[in-house]
């Protein structure tokens, strides 16, 4: 009896899957299956068309083709062309038999979904599967399969089969509306040639990456449950929103006109204009503007024209048709989150991007959604002195709301990574502002100006915040400088360099903990094989195989690929965080720190998760150190949730943790 199946799904829809997201794509009307592949543990790969499943396929399969399929599939496994699952395969997964897939999400979510319907594929559970693509991310690896074979060197895709791949997938424009196997039998040959390669390249992947443990597996189902569940979103006031910003920008591009005589999307035009009127701008990215505005040598109607353009072309209100294009026909935003989307297993966002949404400039963003039913841009300029743009920036988060009858609630956990960090380093000054008053900021802004808390005044107190914030991983004086900059003060080196010197000297034992984090570490990569660990054992350094692991106080491991000494600096091959490339990269103590603190703060997060799923809370996200919660009106509390949240395993003993939320009608920040 077979164990587990490996599987792939091709497919064509007129719904654009990057902007939709897979859940759409798998509801809408014209997304169908053009074939599948799959492999029973290692044997041959199968091939099935699920040809005459659709009514424009009422003709018979093209002979010729099907004989070309018959000779390539002889060194492979089956051949099947017809409507239905093949018997083996529909049994297997009928029976509750596993199912191996890369971004297995995708392929669960369609064969449920219509495309699943149409073709008589049986209900596959989360339980089931098992994605290779979450194997590969849990273990620092690229995630996408031709990126992943390749950083393994294992079977590799087959780029040029993915042109046709694409050419099959999304209609076309031209007098053919669509490849089929009959106007385009040489590519749709190619195509499944392609998905044959890709169960054997994920297979590969399979056998060369460990599988999750049987706690992170949970995990992993646990973000499927999350991702189906899915947030409402309050589609009628979006779509009001969405008027009041097509009024004003087309406001903007006639005061753009009348100054320039040019619309302010036309990039090329506007700059050679801005260059023209006295003020040599490089580009128009976002971020040279902005520093242009601060010059005080930028003419008064080229600073004017500036903001218009920075106005018009604002992201943070793309949010909104983010959010019409992905909604779903329960108007929920399914499939937003991403499992172990970063290197410390912290979940990632998709499509919306709900981890990266506007700081909100007003504080009644449900106020401003009521007035958005008006449509008036002249009463919503009446209501806020803020720009028009950034009111409507700030109100995304109040787009996402519960089913009638319930409310949301969420929760969060207050400045974890700096409890996670001291208590990493044994620092018991933090530990105890922590346990008591947990004025960190003030606690660090005594110890650099040498006064006690009670004498912290404003100034100081935001010195101790950006202190707390850029330099627990060994940031030095420009990481400070800039982190300074960012909320919009100008600190000069000198003074930043003071600072950070004065802060390590109030936090020697986080200086200690970076040090002795990267020499155990590297003593580990000299040693392959050999377990090092630091001297509270809280953490433990191991190479085995191609990986150092980090094991973290909760069992998991952190892993770094191919790791080596260069000049005494380790060095491993990892995604590196600018270029977004493959690349060796290096680390340092303070780098390992943050991964430590951050990583053990995600594991306390998925504790609490796990503890609400259990008491009744269902989860439907978690952005940062938060969950989101959907719950019944008369049901639950804030304080029996930051009860669940705040209940430690055993591994975090002596942490201090707190948890702070709100319970409300329209999520906010």
């Amino acid at each position: 009896m077979p164990v587990k199946v490996h599987l792939d799904v091709e497919s064509f829809s007129e719904c654009n899957l990057k902007k939709a997201g897979m859940y759409r794509y798998a509801e809408h009307e014209s997304t169908e299956v053009l074939l599948a592949c799959y492999s029973f543990d290692d044997s041959p790969v199968h091939l099935w068309v699920p040809w005459g499943a659709e009514e424009w396929q009422w003709d018979e399969f093209p002979l010729e083709l099907e004989a070309q399929l018959v000779e390539f599939m002889r060194d492979h496994g089956e051949l099947y062309i017809q409507p239905r699952c093949p018997g083996e395969l529909a049994e297997h997964v009928a029976k509750g038999g596993e199912l191996r897939a890369h971004n297995a999400g995708f392929e669960r979510t369609m064969l449920n979904g219509n495309p699943g319907k149409k073709i008589g594929f049986p209900h596959i559970e989360i339980g089931q599967c098992v994605c290779t693509a979450a194997k590969a991310a849990a273990h620092s690896l690229p995630r996408s399969l031709e990126n992943v074979t390749a950083a393994l060197g294992t079977y590799g895709k087959d780029r040029a089969g993915k042109i046709d791949m694409l050419a099959f997938c999304k209609p076309r424009v031209g007098k053919i509306p669509r490849y089929t196997p009959q106007n385009a039998p040489d590519r749709f040959f190619r195509v499944c040639k392609y998905c044959v390669d890709d169960v054997l390249a994920e297979r590969g992947v399979d056998y060369a990456v460990p599988d999750l443990s049987k706690k992170e597996q949970k995990v992993w189902e646990l973000d499927q449950l999350i991702n189906d569940r899915g947030i409402k979103a309050d589609l009628p006031r979006v779509a009001d929103v969405q008027v009041l910003i097509a009024q004003y920008k087309s406001f903007l591009e006639n005061q753009c006109k009348k100054l320039t005589g040019v619309n302010p999307s036309q990039t090329e035009k506007l700059g050679n204009w801005i260059r023209a009127n006295g003020y040599p701008i490089e580009n128009l990215q976002a971020p040279t503007m902005k520093e242009a505005l601060k010059d005080k040598h930028c003419p008064a109607e080229v600073t004017k024209v500036i903001s218009i353009r920075l106005l018009h072309s604002m992201k943070a209100v793309s949010k909104y048709t983010a959010i019409e294009n992905a909604a779903c026909s329960d108007s929920r935003l399914h499939g937003m989150f991403l499992y172990h989307g970063a290197k410390t297993a912290r979940w990632a966002s998709m499509i919306v991007q709900l981890q990266n949404l506007f700081r909100p400039v007003i504080d009644d963003p449900e106020v401003a959604i009521e007035a958005f039913k008006a449509r008036d841009l002249a009463w919503i300029k009446a209501l806020y002195s803020e720009d028009p743009m950034k009111v409507f920036a700030s109100c995304v988060r109040g787009m996402l709301i519960p089913e009638e009858g319930h409310d949301l609630l969420a929760m969060d956990f207050s400045s974890i990574e700096a409890r996670m960090l001291a208590w990493f380093a044994g620092q018991e000054d933090i530990l105890e502002v922590f346990r008591g008053h947990g004025k960190i900021y003030e606690h660090t802004a005594s110890k650099i100006y040498k006064i006690t808390v009670e004498k912290v005044d404003k100034n100081q107190r935001f010195i101790g915040k950006i202190a707390t914030l850029a330099l627990g991983y060994q940031g030095g004086r420009k990481a400070f400088a800039k982190m300074a900059k960012n909320y919009g003060v100008d600190i000069p080196e000198e003074q930043a360099e003071q600072i950070k010197i004065d802060w390590r000297k109030a936090n020697v034992k986080i200086v200690r903990l970076w040090y002795e984090l990267e020499e155990v570490a590297i003593h580990a990569v000299k040693n392959p094989g050999t377990a090092f660990a630091l001297r509270n054992k809280k953490v433990i350094f191991k190479v085995a195989g191609e990986f150092l692991h980090m094991r973290l106080p909760s069992g998991r491991r952190m892993a770094y690929y191919k790791p080596r000494i260069d000049d005494e600096q380790l060095t491993f091959l990892g995604v590196d965080t600018y270029s977004r490339r493959w690349k060796r990269c290096n680390t340092y103590g303070g780098s390992l720190a943050e991964n430590l603190s951050q990583s053990a703060s995600r594991d306390l997060l998925v504790n609490g998760m796990f503890h609400l799923e259990d008491a009744g809370y269902p989860v439907i996200g978690t952005v940062h150190d938060e969950v989101i919660l959907e719950i019944p009106e008369n049901f639950g509390s804030e304080k029996e949730v930051a009860e669940l949240m705040c209940k430690i395993p055993d591994w975090a003993e002596g942490l201090p943790v707190k948890a702070e939320g709100f319970r409300a009608k329209r999520y906010r920040k």
